[in-house]
C-alpha cells in the first residue's frame, strides 16, 4: 500500500498508522515529489495525526553507518522539496511533531488547523535531527524561540507556532488561499524562489546582478507565452 497518493497536485501522506517517516517512506515521497509538475503543490495529512516523525523503531537497530544513510536520505527529500520551482504547501492538522516539522520547514508556506500542535522532541530523546530543521529555522524564527523549540521541547498550540513564526496562516479550511496562490505566475514563482534561495550567500550587489539575469529569462518567457 503506497504511502503518498496524488490527488492532482496534492500530496496525502497516510501509512494507515502514525504517518511515521521511515526509510521507506522518505524514499517514497523523494519518488513522488519528482513525478511532479504544477505550478502549487499541497502536502497534507489523510490520518487524524499530521506526522509523528522519524521512525524510532526501525532507528533503534541502525549501525552508524545506518544513521548517517538515513540522515542523509531525509536531507535529501527535503532538500528537494526546498528547490521544487512550485510554491510548495503544507497543510497541517494534527500533531507535527520531530522529524514531520523538519519536513514541514521545507515548504514554502504553512498553514495549521486550530487543532495542530507543533513540537520537536529530540534533545528530550536523547538525539538531535539529521533532516535539517536544525538549520532551516533561519528567516522564519528568531534564535530565542529556536533555542526555546529545539532545546525547551515545548509542545506548542497551534496559535503559539503562528506567533513564533513557524506558520503563516489559522483557519480550517483554505481553498480561497491555494486558488490564489495557484494562478501566480510559474516564472515569477521560479525567480522569487531562487532569489530567496541565495539570499543569505550572496552580497547586496551579488543578488541584484542575479535578479536582473533571471528576470531577462522571466520576461523572455512571459513573451513565448503570448
Amino acid at each position: 500500500m503506497p504511502r503518498f497518493t496524488l490527488r492532482d497536485s496534492e500530496i496525502v501522506f497516510d501509512d494507515g498508522g502514525m504517518n511515521l517517516l521511515s526509510s521507506a517512506a522518505l524514499r517514497e515521497l523523494r519518488s513522488t515529489i519528482e513525478s511532479l509538475d504544477a505550478p502549487l503543490i499541497v502536502f497534507r495529512s489523510g490520518r487524524p495525526i499530521f506526522a509523528a516523525g522519524a521512525d524510532m523503531a526501525e532507528m533503534v537497530s541502525f549501525t552508524a553507518h545506518d544513521a548517517a544513510e538515513f540522515s542523509r536520505l531525509g536531507q535529501e527529500t527535503f532538500a528537494a522539496i526546498e528547490k521544487l520551482p512550485s510554491i510548495t504547501v503544507a497543510i497541517i492538522d494534527g500533531d507535527c511533531f520531530g522529524g514531520a516539522l523538519d519536513l514541514v520547514l521545507a515548504f514554502d508556506l504553512r498553514f495549521a488547523t486550530p487543532r495542530s500542535r507543533f513540537s520537536h522532541p529530540g534533545a528530550r530523546l536523547g538525539i538531535v535531527t539529521g533532516f535539517g530543521g536544525t538549520s532551516r529555522w533561519h528567516g522564519l524564527i528568531d534564535r530565542a524561540a529556536a533555542r526555546k523549540l529545539f532545546l525547551g521541547n515545548p509542545v506548542l498550540s497551534a496559535e503559539e507556532a503562528l506567533q513564533m513564526g513557524l506558520v503563516d496562516r489559522i483557519g480550517e479550511t483554505f481553498e480561497t488561499e491555494l486558488q490564489q496562490l495557484a494562478t501566480r505566475n510559474p516564472a515569477t514563482t521560479r525567480l522569487v524562489k531562487e532569489l530567496a534561495r541565495h539570499a543569505d550567500r550572496l552580497s547586496r550587489d551579488q543578488l541584484m546582478l542575479l535578479a536582473e539575469r533571471l528576470g531577462r529569462l522571466v520576461i523572455l518567457s512571459a513573451a513565448k507565452d503570448l
